[in-house]
Order: structure tokens, then C-alpha cells, then sequence
């Protein structure tokens, strides 16, 4: 039953799905009959998980041919030959470009190439604004030795991070908290949706007219962490908090000069990137821009350009590297 199930599918996707994928690619338009039939055809197509990963082994679609081709189901992401870790495909669009991309030629590309490097030879991990779990996962499957800690605070996200950590049976500490410059509560502004890619602290996202639903959630700064977890030192840490940014860094003052890690951290602008120079100002910090086209170029100051992550670390570190070194 499943090998006819499975035929019935691919048949469906050879003979209706791809001729027009392959007409739209070319002429760039459809209908809105057409689209809306498509999506019909597309909701009825079984094994489409199964298909897709036959069709990944001779066919390397491009961006905009395969953002059409989502699916829900447990996803192998390879590292290297040794090395992967399982996901949950959600059927949103970051774990679909790791399907079909890989870590290689899809989302955060450089960026996760960055992280997975410095993973190797890090003991202490944060993921800070953790989602699904994308770089806690990469940094225990690289590097199995490491502790791994990952905050989410919104719950819906969290329940999946865990999830993710769970298929892998990885020790990966969770935190169902937002990491800012004190700790108590805040209030984020959440959507309906199942998911959430952007939600920060005491700010609301969204456009005037996306209903929105203020949630309270728990902060905590990295001093009490580091206090409450008898943490000696953080060798990496990675910072994706929708503008939030200076707050996580304000919240580490006690210990930053101390352990001084490095950080993998998105910048939206130059207001929030003035902010955290300041806050590193006198700390011998390298930095390094980090355009997931062209790759890493060093810096005097973070300054907004193409590109929304930076890496920021010691000059030891980045000499230990060859992928960095040879930028300065």
C-alpha cells in the first residue's frame, strides 16, 4: 500500500507539480487560479518527504523552485561525513532551505560555516535566541564534549527546540527565558501563527495592523546565569535577539572582561551596532563582517552594510583560525 501510495505521489509531482514549477521559473507568473489549484494538487501529494529526498540526490533545484517544495517530517542534516544531527521540518522556510541547501548553500550559510569552526574548540556554549534549535544543535553534534545552553522564551518556540534536542538525545540545557540587562519579566508581542522567527523584548515587531497578543515572559541577565550555574568561563556565543542585542550585552558586565568570548551576533542597524561598540570599547575585540555571499571581511567598528551578523572575538582566537587569520 505505501509503495503505491508513494507512486501515486511522485506521479503527481512529475506530471503536474514540476511542468509548472519549470513554467513559472521561466515566465515568473501564474495565475491565481493556477496557484490555488497547485496548492490543492500540492496538499494531496503523500511521501512528499520521501520524493523530495529521492529527487535531493540528482536534482539541486534552485532557491526559487524549492521554496515551493516544503513538507513536515524529521530531516538528517549532514555536517560532515561523520557528523549530522536531526531536525523536525515544521514546513517553514528555515528548515526547508537546510533540507534542500544543506548548511552549506542555504540559510545563515557563512555564518553556521563560522559557528561549527569555533564550536570545535569551545567548552562553554549560549545560544541566545535559540528558536528551533539550528546552532545548539550544529554545536553538540560537532562538537559532543561541549555544555551547550539555549534560551527561547517564547513557549511554542521552546516546546520545539526541545523536541529537536530530544530526537537527538543530546544534553543541551534549556532556559524558557529572554537573556536582557535584568532579570524579573518582560512583555513580548506574539502572533496567532504556529511559529515565530521575531519577537523581542518590550517591543512590538510587527506591522500596525498584525494583531498581536502581549505575552509576560522571564529575564534573566548572563551575571545571575553565570552566578545561579557556577559557570568559570564562556568560550562562544552566539546572539540573535531582534534588536535586543545591547541589553544581553549590558546584562554580562560583570563578566565580560573576564571570559571574554567570542560572539556570533545579528546587528539590525547602526543605532544598535553603535550601542555595542561602546559597550566593547577597551576590551581588544576583532571584528569581522560576515556576508553570506562573498564571506568574512575584518572591520575597525561594527557598522550596518549588506550584512546583518558580525563575529567579534580575541586576537588569539582569530590567529588559532586559519579561515581568519588570513583576513588580517
Amino acid at each position: 500500500m505505501e509503495a503505491s501510495n508513494f507512486k501515486f505521489g511522485w506521479l503527481i509531482f512529475v506530471q503536474i507539480i514540476v511542468p509548472c514549477l519549470i513554467y513559472y521559473t521561466k515566465y515568473q507568473v501564474l495565475s491565481c487560479f493556477m496557484k490555488r489549484a497547485l496548492k490543492q494538487i500540492y496538499q494531496l501529494i503523500p511521501f512528499k518527504k520521501d520524493i523530495f529526498s529521492t529527487l535531493k540526490k540528482f536534482w539541486s533545484p534552485k532557491e526559487s523552485v524549492y521554496k515551493h517544495l516544503h513538507f513536515k517530517g524529521v530531516i538528517t542534516v549532514p555536517i560532515d561525513k561523520s557528523k549530522s544531527f536531526k531536525m523536525n521540518h515544521y514546513g517553514f522556510k528555515l528548515e526547508n532551505d537546510i533540507f534542500w541547501g544543506g548548511l552549506t548553500r542555504g540559510w545563515e550559510k557563512e555564518s553556521l560555516r563560522v559557528w561549527l569552526k569555533l564550536c570545535e574548540t569551545s567548552d562553554i556554549i549560549l545560544d541566545i535566541g535559540a528558536n528551533t534549535g539550528v546552532y545548539s544543535l550544529l554545536a553538540k553534534a560537532t562538537n559532543p564534549q561541549a555544555r551547550v545552553y539555549a534560551f527561547e522564551p517564547v513557549a511554542r518556540v521552546f516546546n520545539k527546540l526541545q523536541e529537536n534536542i530530544k530526537l537527538n538525545n543530546f544534553d543541551i540545557t534549556t532556559m524558557e527565558k529572554a537573556v536582557s540587562n535584568a532579570d524579573g519579566t518582560a512583555i513580548i508581542y506574539d502572533t496567532a501563527g504556529d511559529h515565530t522567527y521575531s519577537v523581542t523584548v518590550n517591543k512590538n515587531l510587527n506591522a500596525s495592523k498584525t494583531q498581536v497578543v502581549e505575552t509576560k515572559i522571564v529575564t534573566i541577565t548572563l551575571n545571575s546565569f553565570i552566578k545561579q550555574n557556577n559557570i568559570t568561563k564562556i568560550d562562544l556565543i552566539k546572539i540573535d535577539v531582534e534588536s535586543h542585542e545591547p541589553e544581553v550585552i549590558e546584562g554580562f558586565s560583570e563578566y565580560i572582561a573576564q571570559f571574554k568570548p567570542s560572539i556570533l551576533i545579528e546587528v539590525w542597524n547602526d543605532e544598535i551596532g553603535g550601542k555595542i561598540n561602546n559597550l566593547l570599547r577597551g576590551l581588544d575585540y576583532l571584528y569581522f563582517e560576515i556576508d553570506e555571499t562573498t564571506g568574512l571581511r575584518q572591520i575597525n567598528k561594527i557598522v550596518k552594510g549588506n550584512t546583518d551578523n558580525f563575529l567579534i572575538c580575541r586576537r588569539e582566537i582569530a590567529l588559532r583560525n586559519s579561515f581568519l587569520n588570513k583576513l588580517f
